[in-house]
């Protein structure tokens, strides 16, 4: 039978083929199930779901990395290469990258309670922004004055 270890339940290799079940249960716990071969050498034993979104998060806050050591370079040396799969990040002001990248970091983090949709909006939103900055016509006439007083507005 299996002995109890922290974290987890520990297996032996023959547990695989006689206690499957057991070994499978123990894998659908938070901790996983570890796996002893007869060489010594240990496995773990988890839902391949988790490994994938462990995989994206671990991913994702070494873009964030990425993003906040780039914004503290001079604007000549950041190249949008250097940013890599969120090359688009690079046309944003450098205050909104570091925004960006904060609110990247925390809904990534909340990915394993709240789900990938939550990171994908926030992207597509970003993305948008990112889409206004890009067009220099639009943000020369979103940022100049105003020629005309708004005081006189009637509803």
């Amino acid at each position: 039978m299996p002995a109890t270890l922290a974290p987890g339940t520990s297996f032996q290799a023959t547990d695989l083929q006689r206690h499957s079940r057991d070994v499978l249960d123990a894998a659908r716990t938070p901790e996983g199930a570890l796996v002893r071969d007869k060489d010594g050498t240990n496995y773990w034993v988890i839902p391949a779901g988790r490994v994938s979104q462990d995989a994206f998060i671990k991913d994702a806050l070494l873009e964030v990395l990425r993003i906040l050591s780039l914004v503290r370079l001079a604007d000549a040396d950041r190249d949008p290469a250097l940013y890599g799969d969120l090359g688009w990040v690079a046309v944003l002001p450098v205050e909104a990258q570091s925004d960006f990248a904060w609110a990247y970091a925390r809904a990534v983090q909340a990915v394993p309670s709240t789900g990938l949709a939550v990171v994908e909006d926030l992207v597509y939103d970003w993305q948008q922004t990112a889409r206004a900055w890009a067009d220099h016509r639009l943000v020369d006439e979103l940022t100049s004055p105003i020629d005309e007083p708004l005081d006189d507005v009637a509803l």
